[in-house]
């Protein structure tokens, strides 16, 4: 079997087929988790083979997509699935009725996957959007969608199931070992490179990844910073071993001082990520410290205030093992608030809320509000669709860094 990827706010620990590897397109899991009692997890299929995807990674510039790029990637990515758990012994009907699911939405349209505890678990096609998308989509792709649909389906079937937690409440406190090499093949024990300094931040990064490669110039000049406060940054290329040559011209390019390591097998493991660059804080000991920080933050000093916050803690005895499970660093949230020009709230407005390399989908409630679970990203949010009797909205805006609420006003027909 392939990889496996734990979802802590979905509840399930999921083992993906190796088909999933060798795909010609890409299955970009979303896991949005609670909402109005609702557990949520987007599934989107891109039809752009990883020729295609690397050009488009090695065109950006500071992390951003071309207009054409965006636009390409955009008519190529569809729905392939919606994982939805409901609580309380409820099922399609209550899910219909609280993500206010187009009226056609119908019970045919769910397949049971699991139930744990209270919560029952479903798999949902949209066979209207499936069908349009892929009119639109070379036939190999095409086929390829339904084959991993149904796959991702018996997968699920098969997942290991708990209850939803918060993301990466396990990590804190769990102890990083390992042994690799270095970029240039020196060998490389854990023990001995967390020794040196009372904190580690460790960055996940690749070599196609754009936002990755946006922010290794400013991290080559926070690690020099570090070098005098007992802390330091430690790089891990995950895609270097088949680009080792790549990773160390961008490290030339950067002005990156600090050691990066080849990838470990255990990697996954003992650092989970849901995307990358994620960046761990380790002790001396080599035990996780916080939660990781995942994506390039808004406000790149974002790193050195937590590895500060994590060195005070580390002079004053801070134990990462006793506090597994602590809500500390919990994510923000963000309201789209959608109203007509009387000030009357709209419900069932679809809003598309998304960083470069990710999006999320919601619906206004009776209040004309959807919220989302944010973290340090950079965020724009559009209307994606407004319900009959609106006029359309393509206005698309930026999320404020403080996360007060976005504002949309829709015009009746």
């Amino acid at each position: 079997m392939g990889r496996t990827e734990t979802y802590d706010n979905m509840g399930f620990r999921l083992t993906y087929p190796d088909a999933f590897d060798t795909a010609r397109g890409l299955v970009m899991p979303m896991p949005v988790g609670s909402n109005n009692g609702v557990y949520l997890m987007m599934v989107t299929y891109m039809a752009l083979n990883k020729e295609e995807l690397e050009t488009i990674n090695n065109n950006t510039v500071a992390g951003q997509m071309s207009e054409a790029d965006r636009i390409k990637v955009l008519k190529a990515t569809g729905p392939i699935l919606m994982v939805v758990g409901i609580d309380g012994g409820q099922g399609p009907e209550e899910i219909i009725k609280k993500m206010q699911m187009e009226s056609n939405a119908n019970a045919g349209q769910f397949t049971e996957l699991a139930r744990h505890e209270d919560i029952t678990y479903y798999a949902v096609k949209d066979h209207n959007s499936e069908e349009a998308f892929l009119a639109k989509q070379d036939p190999v792709f095409a086929e390829e969608f339904h084959t991993l649909q149904d796959a991702l389906i018996d997968a699920l079937k098969n997942a290991e199931y708990f209850k939803p937690r918060l993301p990466g409440a396990d990590l804190i406190g769990r102890k990083i070992s390992f042994e690799t090499k270095d970029i240039d093949g020196n060998p490389v024990k854990s023990e001995e490179l967390f020794a040196s300094h009372a904190v580690t931040m460790i960055n996940l990064w690749a070599t196609w990844c754009g936002p990755c490669k946006s922010e290794l110039e400013e991290l080559g000049n926070i690690h020099r910073r570090l070098a005098e406060k007992d802390a330091a940054i430690v790089g891990i290329c995950t895609d270097a071993d088949e680009k080792a040559e790549e990773c160390r011209e961008l490290m030339a390019k950067n002005n990156m001082t600090y050691i990066n390591l080849l990838p470990y097998p255990e990697l996954d493991a003992q650092m989970p990520t849901r995307g990358i660059p994620t960046s761990f804080f380790v002790s001396r000991d080599g035990k996780i410290m916080t939660y990781p920080i995942v994506g390039v933050p808004s406000d790149i000093s974002e790193y050195e205030k937590t590895v500060d916050k994590m060195l005070a803690k580390a002079a004053a005895g801070y134990d990462p093992t006793a506090q597994k499970g602590t809500t500390e660093n919990k994510k923000d949230s963000c309201r789209i608030v959608v109203k007509d020009e009387a000030g009357n709230p709209v419900e069932g407005v679809t809003v598309q809320f998304c960083t470069d390399t990710t999006c999320m989908i919601g619906k206004t409630d009776a209040e004309g509000i959807a919220s989302f679970t944010v973290d340090h990203d950079q965020y724009t949010v559009h209307i994606q669709k407004v319900p009959e009797g609106y006029a359309s909205c393509t206005e698309e805006v930026p999320v404020p860094e403080d996360r007060s609420d976005v504002e949309f006003t829709l015009k009746k027909l």
